[in-house]
């Protein structure tokens, strides 16, 4: 028994030295929330001791990107969006952490809500063309309604702009026009394919006219080379005929004889084609 409440000592006694202290890294606040000492806000980087088991820690991050949505219909009727952007710094990190511990959007939902009523009355009176050429400068015209809901949520403002300016995605005019470039693109898509079949055709035809005419030269030099073999084998037949008759008469009648033969004709030596393979015979 007695080894149980050790071991149980020994273990609590661990988990407090460990939660004793906590660590904030660079580009971190912290607020530690305590029913002994209260709230302490705004602690730097580095190590740091608490009441453990009693403090609670929240570390919330140095600086921070906001980017909301504004909505509006121009003057000429059109539907856009755009997409201011402030850079703020966390300057009361225990009020940002209650802002955005249970939702980390509700900062960008307040100064949202403060540009909406700020700028969007002066955005709707401007064309399309006029809001391009604005550049974002009728956005942040009254910067005082943007640091004032900053400051609500424990936030200073040190940079802001507009990302961008356009229709939003799920707008009847985006549509349309998503429509007509998807036509468009449907419709190039056809003309290249088209043009694909054609230019394959193309090279097919030609490619059969090249394999004609290959075939047609290789033809020409057979015959050119057959002719030329039989020129020869005459030159040579007349020149052994020459030479001796006899061996050429032979010759002939021998040919006679065998072509007969294969062609199943009868055959008879006394035929006078035959005379002389009867003569040798």
């Amino acid at each position: 028994m007695k080894s149980l409440a050790a071991s149980f000592l020994l273990f609590l006694l661990a988990l407090t030295v460990f939660d004793a202290g906590f660590r904030v890294d660079p580009g971190q606040l912290a607020v530690v929330s305590s029913p002994i000492t209260g709230t302490r806000n705004n602690i730097g980087p580095g190590i740091h001791l608490k009441w453990p088991l009693l403090d609670r820690v929240q570390r919330v991050p140095l600086r921070v990107l906001l980017q909301p949505e504004l909505r509006y219909s121009s003057r000429d009727g059109r539907e856009l969006v755009q997409s201011p952007w402030v850079l703020a710094r966390v300057s009361d990190a225990a009020r940002y952490a209650n802002a955005s511990g249970t939702n980390p959007g509700v900062p960008r939902d307040r100064l949202a809500t403060a540009l909406q009523s700020s700028a969007v009355p002066a955005l709707r009176e401007q064309t399309f063309a006029q809001t391009l050429a604005d550049r974002g400068q009728t956005v942040w015209a009254n910067t005082a309604v943007a640091d004032a809901a900053a400051r609500e949520v424990g936030l200073v403002i040190e940079d802001r702009g507009v990302a961008s300016v356009g229709m939003p995605a799920d707008s009847a005019s985006a549509k349309t026009i998503q429509s007509g470039m998807r036509a468009i693109q449907d419709e190039v898509v056809a003309r290249a394919r088209v043009d694909a079949q054609a230019q394959l055709k193309a090279a097919t035809a030609q490619t059969d006219s090249e394999r004609i005419e290959l075939l047609a030269t290789a033809r020409k030099s057979a015959d050119a080379r057959r002719a030329e073999g039989d020129l020869e084998a005459a030159r040579i037949y007349a020149e052994v005929a020459a030479e001796d008759p006899s061996a050429a008469a032979f010759d002939r009648a021998a040919m006679a004889y065998r072509r007969a033969r294969l062609a199943g004709k009868p055959v008879s030596l006394d035929d006078p084609a035959f005379q002389a393979l009867r003569y040798q015979h």
